[in-house]
């Protein structure tokens, strides 16, 4: 079921939005260098259960894994946020959905996950907010043309480099709207092999970085990308922004 409430201001809903069952995003993706490791199998296989049965703890697991800068390092996305509507895509527990309701701004949220969904039902009712929530997947976004200023998305999975993702938020941004990426990677500061160890073993190896992918798949889709540099020491944090080109 799509989970729809109001049509804010500024958009209009594409109707035959087809339901879909969650399915964890990296599966869908076929450049990977070579397959991945032990590691990197529980790490799909950790995140997978934090996006269904496990959603009820998906806070606390963040807030632990980033000794509590989480919500920092999402909130980011928001200095960035030139233009209204704002569609968040993958908006998780709803934090950052709650934030815009809380700055008076019209926002709308997308996420496949039905626990997720639920999980943000829950925060929404406890506030006595209600915000437009849908249940869908980037790469075919159920919006219409020039529908929003600002599409933003924090922390999320490799459909964020999914090149039909990227034509997709093209495709709803107005005319000299905005993509905002906050957290497609979080750099540790420091020289500590350990680190680019483990995340060699979870990640694997590619031919090319996580931004390095969006940076070619948006010159494609018709996006001028930059990417700056969020210092929280000892974590370093990149927001990627990538304007609709006329």
């Amino acid at each position: 079921m799509n989970h729809f409430q109001a049509d804010p201001p500024g958009f209009r809903v594409e109707s035959g939005v087809e339901a879909l069952g969650v399915r964890i995003a990296y599966e869908q993706m076929s450049d990977r260098a070579q397959p991945l490791s032990p590691l990197g199998r529980l790490y799909l296989w950790a995140t997978h259960r934090l996006y269904n049965e496990l959603a009820w703890s998906y806070d606390l697991a963040a807030w632990i894994v980033s000794a509590g800068r989480w919500d920092r390092w999402r909130r980011m996305a928001l200095d960035y946020v030139a233009q209204q509507p704002v569609l968040e895509v993958g908006f998780g527990t709803g934090e950052l959905l709650l934030a815009m309701a809380q700055r008076g701004w019209p926002a709308v949220g997308l996420d496949l996950s039905p626990a997720m969904q639920r999980q943000t039902t829950t925060k929404l009712r406890r506030r006595g907010l209600s915000i437009p929530r849908l249940q869908g997947r980037a790469q075919h976004l159920p919006f219409a043309n020039e529908s929003f200023g600002s599409v933003v998305s924090t922390f999320p999975a490799e459909y964020i480099v999914d090149p039909a993702s990227l034509t997709e938020f093209r495709r709803v941004l107005r005319p000299g709207g905005r993509l905002i990426i906050a957290g497609l990677i979080v750099s540790l500061d420091v020289e500590w092999p350990a680190w680019r160890w483990l995340n060699r073993q979870v990640f694997g190896a590619s031919s090319a970085s996580p931004l390095q992918r969006v940076e070619q798949h948006s010159v494609v889709a018709g996006l001028s990308m930059q990417v700056l540099w969020r210092d929280d020491p000892p974590w370093r944090v990149p927001i990627i922004l990538a304007e609709r080109v006329p």
